[in-house]
């Protein structure tokens, strides 16, 4: 049985990403670490969250999967989101669960390995929701440029090594002219291109999925070695004192949707 479990969510409803997540992730798995990866319930109508209304109205289930997966036992939980939906907020209602989420994992795993980095983003659109983070984790200064590919999510699914030219061009020019020392791709539906990229250029490139995955598999054997859990003082209060609100998480199972184990 494995000694770590980890548990990857994919905060868009559709199912059929699952099983490219779970190849992807087969790099991380060993003897001792269980991972799976979840979707939420059917029901809502699009594959990704570059709009913050979608942000919202998929908010209440995201809680709710978080909540479930600290009840079915998992060490860590990964939001698989770039724009680190509700992170804090899913930070809050654990009493020992660790939980991270692509944009703070790869700022930190990058700022261990250069001093400048540039963000490979989608489109404008993007800008300021990512920028928020920059501002709140501190690393608004480590970022030289946001590039953007002019790509939606649903193109990124669908990626395959001929659609890479243009990535390739724009992480040359962010290291050439902004100065980068290290790319950051900046949706975690870039699966796989951070191989090719890297290969291809002299500064690491970080995909975000594998950071927020890996920095969680780290979290939870330091809670194991050491007993460094999730805080719940100051900021970090739990409402568990109120029972209205263990009353609005009785039915979180429910906002679980496909779980697919790497």
């Amino acid at each position: 049985m494995a000694s770590t479990k980890l548990c990857y969510i994919d905060p868009v409803s559709s199912p059929d990403f699952l099983p490219a997540l779970s190849h992807h992730f087969q790099c991380l798995k060993d003897d001792d670490t269980q991972i799976d990866v979840l979707s939420l319930r059917p029901g809502l109508p699009w594959d990704n969250l570059e709009y913050h209304s979608y942000e919202a109205l998929v908010s209440g289930d995201l809680m709710k999967a978080i909540y479930w997966a600290e009840k079915a036992g998992y060490d860590a939980a990964v939001i698989g989101c770039f724009y680190d939906l509700c992170l804090h907020e899913a930070r809050e209602i654990c009493e020992r669960m660790i939980v991270t989420a692509p944009c703070q994992s790869s700022l930190q795993t990058t700022s261990l390995l250069a001093n400048r980095a540039s963000i490979i983003i989608g489109r404008n659109k993007w800008q300021q929701r990512i920028r928020e983070n920059l501002h709140r984790y501190g690393y608004h200064d480590f970022i030289s440029s946001l590039p953007e590919s002019q790509c939606q999510v649903s193109e990124y699914l669908k990626q395959t090594e001929d659609d890479l030219e243009p990535f390739l061009n724009l992480a040359q020019k962010a290291i050439q002219e902004d100065q980068a020392e290290a790319i950051i791709l900046g949706c975690s539906a870039n699966l796989g291109i951070y191989r090719h990229l890297q290969n291809r250029v002299s500064v690491p490139v970080i995909d975000p999925a594998l950071a927020a995955l890996s920095q969680a598999k780290h979290a939870a054997q330091n809670q194991q070695h050491f007993g460094w859990h999730t805080s719940s003082q100051g900021s970090l209060e739990t409402p568990w004192c109120d029972p209205r609100a263990l009353s609005y998480f009785n039915d979180a199972e429910k906002a679980i949707g496909k779980i697919v184990r790497v």
